[in-house]
């Protein structure tokens, strides 16, 4: 495991936040779901990242988190519910070009921000981040 690229991805993290709160302020709610769903994504692979483990897609990913740190109880089980909303919201904003509202939009963030501090505190408590 490289400390480098767990510190790598955790930016990602950080930044992906950042443009969704950005987003929300200039009432872009398809970026804001984006960003949050990405957050989201790139907290899942910090956690991969430090059980060794490396997948080729995001349904790979999500099953992957799902059997390692929801299954195993090691996170709690809502967080699969604010993973597969916000990857839902996303799926019909990017790809169905379905009109994303405010609430959605807050909610995807709203999600993304539990997700990632409780991803953050696994990370910390269990000696992988300072």
């Amino acid at each position: 495991m490289s400390e480098v690229k767990l510190y790598k991805i955790i930016r990602k993290v950080d930044e992906c936040l950042d443009t969704a709160r950005d987003s929300l302020e200039g009432a872009h709610f398809e970026a804001v779901v984006n960003r949050s769903y990405y957050a989201i994504f790139h907290s899942i692979q910090a956690l991969l990242h430090v059980q060794g483990v490396e997948t080729k897609t995001h349904l790979g990913a999500h099953n992957k988190f799902r059997e390692l740190y929801i299954k195993s109880e090691l996170m709690e089980m809502s967080l699969t519910d604010m993973l597969q909303r916000t990857s839902d919201k996303r799926q019909f904003g990017d790809y169905d070009y379905e009109e994303v509202d405010g609430a959605q939009a807050e909610e995807a963030l709203a999600d993304a921000e539990y997700f990632t501090k409780a991803a953050i505190h696994y990370l910390k408590q269990n000696n992988h981040l300072k």
